[in-house]
């Protein structure tokens, strides 16, 4: 990152969207027609939610068997994605096949459409709609350019608190969450104001929305900051959440929510 982008602000699109479970055609127009008016509207980095690429409860309906072999031609469209957007980043939730193994992950693509890194879920349920997925090993923190170094969590990753600060020991500017986390009983309850507060780092968390196994209609996007919720947003429809960040200070600022055009 150069000393100019480093005092810029740049925005941060979060894509609060409702993936249809099992209908990959469908996410994939939703992903672009979101990345392409996030990227018109300056974003640098452009983050989608937890298993945006498939929906969450995926399994139940088409299986897993397809995810090893559409990973390269997914790739590969996702590369010609980020390519499209002129400079941005993305990180795209979806499952990931590596060898025999299953991961629920976040797959970082430069804007050159190169993979730069990935995050494979820790917390992952064991039952229910996860069940299909191996749990990840490690922390993980990338550089984004023109953000800083990124630490990344899906969804529950954030409930553990040995995960947060071993992320955060490796020197973070911001952490990131993709997220698939409804509200209710077993909803958030204070772990990403705790994450922002204990690392001294803000958090952003891409949430989404719509019906799935769960009601995600209320789950909320939100940025965390020194222990509070400093910005949140839920709609039952898609949407935009444009934040900027300036990485000298480690500021967001200008929280806005645009609603995605058809």
């Amino acid at each position: 990152m150069s000393p100019l982008q480093a005092h810029q602000a740049q925005t941060i699109a979060l894509l609060h969207l409702a993936p249809r479970p099992g209908d990959v055609e469908y996410n994939k127009r939703l992903i672009e027609r979101a990345v392409s008016q996030a990227s018109s509207r300056g974003a640098r980095l452009i983050v989608t939610p937890e298993l945006c690429l498939s929906g969450y409860g995926f399994r139940d309906l088409i299986g897993t068997t397809w995810i090893a072999g559409e990973q390269p031609a997914l790739l590969d469209w996702a590369a010609r994605l980020a390519r499209r957007t002129g400079g941005a980043s993305i990180v795209l939730g979806q499952p990931e096949a590596d060898g025999d193994a299953l991961f629920n992950s976040m797959i970082v693509l430069g804007p050159d459409g190169g993979v730069t890194g990935r995050h494979r879920k820790i917390a992952a349920l064991r039952v229910g709609a996860e069940s299909w997925s191996t749990p990840g090993d490690r922390p993980t923190v990338v550089d984004i350019a023109g953000i800083g170094r990124v630490g990344l969590f899906v969804c529950a990753d954030m409930y553990s608190k040995r995960l947060v600060g071993e992320t955060a020991a490796q020197g973070c500017d911001l952490l990131l969450s993709a997220a698939a986390w409804a509200p209710g009983e077993h909803g958030p309850s204070g772990e990403w104001e705790w994450a922002s507060l204990t690392t001294q780092r803000p958090v952003l968390v891409c949430n989404r929305t719509g019906r799935d196994v769960l009601d995600f209609s209320g789950a909320r996007s939100v940025a965390a900051v020194d222990g509070t919720i400093a910005f949140a947003h839920a709609a039952p429809d898609d949407s935009i959440v444009l934040v900027d960040w300036t990485a000298t200070t480690r500021a967001l600022s200008s929280w806005r929510t645009v609603s995605l055009d058809d």
